[in-house]
């Protein structure tokens, strides 16, 4: 099994499995060392033999708790789920690691432990208990599998630990040495492998669907992203395309038009306006799918660009500044990005052709993750202009299809606040 589990990490890189496969390596060392007779045949081990399994027999059933603690906490996560309960297992994995240590130690030098090493047992039951009573609190995913093996391993471990003891009162310490208080501990131990072999493969599955969910709505989410590029170019350039179309048509035909013929300079003007605002959406359309562009940041710096040169040639001058409380980028998708462009878009046109005034400002702020943007101008007002028209719907509109709010008021100049709750 070992071997299997080792099999799945080189495959699926995942330390759990790193782990797992060690600890069953390390734990069928331990089987060899703790219960030789298994093994080798009666009386075929000499007593520098035997002694030198008794020396390693303790160290290793510590070390292989070691990596068992190790699986346990890759297996949940904990470095990132839970930072408390992390800091606990790690702290009993360095409490394994010394145990094994300081075992082999006193092996090496000869010096009897027997009595602190059951008491040491005793002392870490209520230890493991706590930890199990903190991992059930914790409501980690998953957590049901360690929990139930945990217990296993735990009633395993004390009945072995009573039995122990009972055996050294009443038989004497030599005989604690044979199999017999250990059977419930090894119980326990092939009944914990069966669980975590299977909440391995319970793991592997989940991980597989829910890529294949990833999968599934990463393609729903191209299909619908594809479907928004062919609704803008019909409704951003088609309609453009089909003006130009008409008044080339009317030019090249103006000589069987004599009314044609007197309106050829407003006619190729009208061309050269809707060549130049196809040209601005077709640009727009490229930016909002461009990933690169998907922060607040770039957003301000854009809106701030257009601005400029929009207003520019014209009576109105503009400004635009930015303030943020998160540190770092601010994401923004594209959708939201270029609905809050062309709602912008939309009030810069009627400022300037209605408005009278001569200031225009676009403000950007996010507090407490809401964007929020304020455009205003010093005109007359929208109460005393009927200026957006069938445009406040389409506003409004684009504004809903974000999850966002969209306000006017009058207050000295007409005032457009843009409110959208962003994830940040």
């Amino acid at each position: 099994m070992s071997a299997f589990f080792f099999m799945q990490y080189t495959i699926i890189k995942r330390k759990e499995h790193l782990y797992y496969a060690a600890y069953l390596g390390v734990l069928a060392v331990y089987y060899l060392l703790a219960l030789p007779q298994l093994f080798f045949p009666a009386g075929s081990l000499s007593g520098a033999q035997s002694e030198l399994l008794e020396m390693f027999k303790r160290p290793v059933q510590f070390f292989s708790s070691v990596f068992y603690t190790l699986f346990v906490m890759h297996y949940l996560g904990l470095r990132q789920k839970s930072k408390k309960l992390f800091r606990l297992y790690k702290t009993i994995l360095w409490i394994y690691v010394g145990l094994s240590v300081t075992c082999l130690l006193c092996n090496i030098f000869h010096v009897e432990y027997n009595s602190s090493y059951f008491l040491i047992g005793v002392l870490l039951f209520p230890l493991q208990l706590y930890m199990l009573i903190a991992l059930f609190k914790g409501e980690i995913l998953y957590s049901r599998f360690i929990i139930w093996g945990s217990i296993i391993l735990l009633s395993g471990a004390l009945a072995a630990l009573l039995l122990s003891l009972y055996m050294m009162k009443h038989t004497g310490a030599g005989n604690v040495q044979t199999m017999n208080p250990f059977i419930p501990v090894h119980i326990s131990i092939l009944l914990d492998l069966f669980l975590f072999t299977m909440a391995l493969q319970r793991k592997i599955a989940d991980n597989e669907k829910s890529l294949i969910n990833a999968a599934y709505t990463r393609q729903q989410a191209v299909l619908i992203e594809r479907e928004r590029i062919i609704a803008d170019l019909h409704d951003d350039v088609g309609g453009g395309l089909s003006t130009i179309r008409m008044m080339s048509d009317l030019m090249a035909d103006h000589q069987n038009h004599p009314e044609a013929r007197a309106n050829i300079g407003s006619y190729a003007q009208k061309i050269s306006l809707t060549a130049k605002d196809i040209a601005q959406r077709m640009h727009t359309i490229i930016w909002s799918l461009n990933e690169e562009n998907d922060t607040l940041q770039n957003f301000s710096e854009y809106l701030r660009q257009y601005g400029i040169n929009f207003f520019e040639d014209t009576p109105i001058s503009f400004n635009s500044s930015m303030s943020c409380d998160v540190p770092g980028p601010v994401q923004l998708s594209g959708v939201q990005r270029k609905n809050l462009f062309l709602i912008i878009k939309e009030a810069f046109h009627n400022m300037l052709k209605h408005s009278g005034g001569n200031q225009a400002e676009a403000t950007i702020s996010l507090l407490e993750g809401r964007l929020t943007i304020v455009i205003k101008d010093n005109g007359s007002g929208i109460d005393n202009h009927n200026q957006f028209g069938n445009g406040l719907k389409n506003m409004k509109k684009r504004m809903d299809e974000i999850g966002g709010t969209l306000g006017f008021r009058s207050d000295g100049g007409t005032v457009i606040t843009l409110a959208l709750p962003l994830g940040t």
